[in-house]
C-alpha cells in the first residue's frame, strides 16, 4: 500500500511540475493508447501499461512506441551483429587485453582512447561475461555500462 501511495504522490508531484507537456509516463504502449494524459489517473494508467507488459523496454530497444533509440553505442546494428557472431573470440581478446576482435569492437564503438578502453574491459571481464550463457546483447550492455 505504501508503494502505491508513494507512486501516486510522485506522479502528482511530477504532473504539477510539468503541466505544459507530459513526459511523466515516458514512452511505450501506454503513451500511445492513452492519448489524453491530462489527469493523474490517466497518467497512472499509461505508466502501468508501460510497466506491466514490458513494452517500454521493447520500445526503447527498437525505437518504436514513441521511444527514441539511445544515442550512445548500445544499439549499433553492426556492433550487435559482430558481438553475436564473435562472442567466444571476443571474450578471449578482452581477457588478454588485446587482439583483432577487440580492435574491431573499439572501432565499431568509435572509441578514441583504445588503450584505456581495452584496459577497462580487461579489468572488468567478469562484469562483461557474467555467466557461460550470457547473451551478446547483455555483453554489449555490460560494456556500455563500464565505459559509459
Amino acid at each position: 500500500m505504501k508503494k502505491i501511495i508513494m507512486a501516486a504522490s510522485a506522479v502528482l508531484l511530477a504532473s504539477s511540475l510539468n503541466a505544459a507537456g507530459n513526459t511523466n509516463t515516458g514512452c511505450g504502449l501506454g503513451s500511445m493508447v492513452i492519448e489524453n494524459q491530462d489527469t493523474v489517473l490517466m497518467q497512472l494508467f499509461a505508466t502501468t501499461t508501460n510497466g506491466t507488459s514490458g513494452n517500454q523496454t521493447f520500445g526503447i530497444t527498437s525505437g518504436t512506441l514513441n521511444c527514441d533509440k539511445p544515442t550512445k553505442i548500445v544499439l549499433n546494428e553492426k556492433l550487435e551483429k559482430f558481438v553475436a557472431q564473435n562472442m567466444d573470440e571476443l571474450a578471449i581478446d578482452i581477457a588478454a587485453g588485446n587482439g583483432e576482435n577487440l580492435d574491431t569492437l573499439s572501432t565499431l564503438m568509435s572509441v578514441e582512447d583504445k588503450a584505456a578502453f581495452t584496459q577497462a574491459l580487461k579489468a572488468n571481464f567478469s562484469k562483461i561475461y557474467t555467466s557461460s550463457d550470457v547473451t551478446s546483447a547483455e555483453v554489449i550492455d555490460n560494456i556500455a555500462s563500464i565505459i559509459g
